[in-house]
């Protein structure tokens, strides 16, 4: 079951308990090897690309996430089932190069995911919407029936805001952050409601100008809700609009009256 290149990624003496690799992945670089860039460096785990590859590894600090993760499925083959099924609907993101579970000596779990690294010349969401302004309502026609598409065969993202979208050099849209993602055979109006107000909010939000007022958040959200709707999507007006002030909100849209929304 040992892979040789993943083995050490992990902490000496750790016992692999599970473990994917693509047969050709003989060789991996270390976290710390010339040309590996450090991407994020929390108490929670770490994540670095560069050389080709983006390497994560998740730690469990809290007795309840160290509880619940010995009966979940662990999160980088959540990631791995999810990139699979983006690839089969021909939605880009990064490639799982194999994802593992082990046992560190002290006894805690530790979880590892390699996946492709993204090329240089791709560009996020959260940029582009910054750049494009007053023509940000753009999004909804190209980003809409993407979601669509994702919700018709079952799979919920988990988290659509445009920070996890790019866009590639060929002018498709991809994802990225899979963790909280899910097949879950039919996805519930509820569901599709909570994205869709997660991207519009996000998207608004990355293009935000000072004198945009509600009314225009309003108009922008329902954007996205006549564009879902009209590829026969279902989605719950009011769900929808309560959820769209309540995300702006989070994504700190300050000094806006929310009630156009309600």
């Amino acid at each position: 079951m040992e892979n040789s290149g993943v083995v050490k990624l992990f902490p000496a003496g750790t016992r692999m308990i599970r473990l994917f690799a693509e047969p050709e992945l003989s060789s991996l670089p270390g976290w710390d090897d010339a040309g590996m860039e450090l991407c994020k460096s929390r108490s929670r785990g770490r994540a670095v690309r560069g050389n080709g590859v983006f390497l994560k590894e998740y730690i469990y600090k809290s007795p309840w996430d160290k509880f619940r993760q010995r009966f979940k499925t662990p999160r980088p083959f959540v990631v791995l089932a999810a990139s699979r099924r983006l690839e089969q609907l021909d939605i880009p993101t990064p490639h799982v190069l194999a994802a593992a579970r082990g046992v560190a000596p002290d006894g805690e779990l530790r979880d590892l995911l390699v996946s492709s690294e993204l090329p240089p010349a791709v560009r996020f969401g959260d940029r582009i919407a910054a750049e494009l302004g007053k023509k940000r309502a753009e999004l909804a026609r190209e980003l809409v029936p993407v979601v669509f598409r994702l919700h018709e065969n079952g799979f919920l993202h988990g988290d659509l805001s445009l920070r996890n979208w790019y866009r590639t050099s060929d002018g498709r849209w991809g994802l990225i952050d899979l963790d909280g993602s899910a097949a879950s055979g039919k996805v519930s109006e509820k569901r599709r409601s909570d994205e869709l107000a997660r991207l519009a909010s996000s998207c608004f939000v990355a293009a935000a100008r000072p004198e945009d007022t509600a009314a225009e958040l309003a108009e922008f959200a329902q954007l996205f809700f006549d564009e879902y709707t009209k590829l026969g999507g279902t989605v719950s007006p009011r769900r929808f609009a309560r959820r769209s002030r309540s995300l702006a909100d989070r994504f700190r849209i300050k000094h806006l009256d929310m009630d156009a929304l309600a």
